[in-house]
């Protein structure tokens, strides 16, 4: 089996890690990036080729890849197709994990099977935290066969968790709130550093407490059977510093009004994205 990763960054090199790790995943992977400088780690396997792009990776390729897994951003995802040339065949299927594209977008504009019908899109969305296979990734598979669908979650389970979807119209949500959710995390444990800071603690000693806090707290929902709700009860004493905070952020103009706004605006460019 041959897979062929078009595009291999740093979502592209997590996937990447974790395919080589599965012991259970028998494929050679055909890799088209050209700055695959900081790729010399694969060196070592024999069941990995570098292709600075589409047309070298299609010469080199002995049989047609099962699937191709886009992995470009969608700014350039028009210009990535446009060089798939050769490197698909008749029963090639296609997972993009690009932000905001859907699957009729890419299904126009890619090569077409050999008796005229359309190429098999699926379509997901990863984030961040699969650099360290603490990844989600939501996957839809469309109409595709069971196998394929199963290589797909197969393919993206190896940087996390994969929850499967039937409706693709909740991708732009999924997008809004999983994929560009580690930047509001990110963004928590800024703020709350610079608060610290305005309390009164040294910039190095607030940093170090606040980025502790939040990763820990996120190992917490992640280990414990409680919903977030209930862990945030069972740490709020009346009358405490916690709850004295907490009735600012869950004022009505607090964290809850400003997150949907957030997560709306998202979708929102999200939806653009894919006009």
């Amino acid at each position: 089996m041959l897979i062929t990763l078009i595009g291999c960054g740093k979502m592209g090199s997590a996937m990447l890690q974790g395919w080589l790790n599965d012991a259970t995943l028998d494929a050679d992977f055909a890799i088209v990036e050209p700055h695959h400088d900081a790729l010399a780690w694969t060196s070592s396997y024999t069941n990995v080729r570098l292709f600075d792009d589409c047309a070298a990776a299609a010469a080199a390729a002995d049989r047609p890849s099962q699937m191709v897994v886009l992995a470009v951003k969608p700014q350039i995802m028009d210009d990535a197709i446009a060089t798939l040339g050769g490197i698909a065949g008749s029963d090639t299927a296609f997972l993009s994990i690009a932000a905001g594209i859907p699957t009729d977008w890419l299904t126009a504009r890619l090569p077409k099977n050999a008796d005229g019908s359309d190429a098999l899109v699926l379509r997901s969305m990863p984030n961040t935290p699969a650099a360290i296979g603490k990844g989600v990734t939501v996957l839809y598979t469309a109409d595709a066969p069971a196998a394929i669908a199963a290589l797909a979650a197969q393919l993206l389970t190896a940087v996390g968790a994969v929850v499967t979807i039937d409706d693709e119209g909740l991708m732009d949500a999924v997008t809004a709130v999983s994929g560009s959710g580690p930047a509001y995390v990110f963004l928590l444990a800024e703020t709350m550093t610079a608060a610290g800071i305005a309390a009164g603690l040294p910039a190095a000693l607030s940093q170090q407490v606040a980025e502790a806090t939040v990763a820990g707290a996120g190992e917490l929902i992640a280990a414990s059977d409680d919903p977030p709700s209930q862990l945030r009860v069972n740490v709020t004493s009346k009358g405490g510093t916690t709850a004295a905070a907490l009735a600012v952020l869950m004022d009505d103009d607090g964290l809850a009004p400003l997150m949907k706004r957030a997560i709306i605006a998202a979708r929102d460019r999200s939806l653009e994205l894919g006009s």
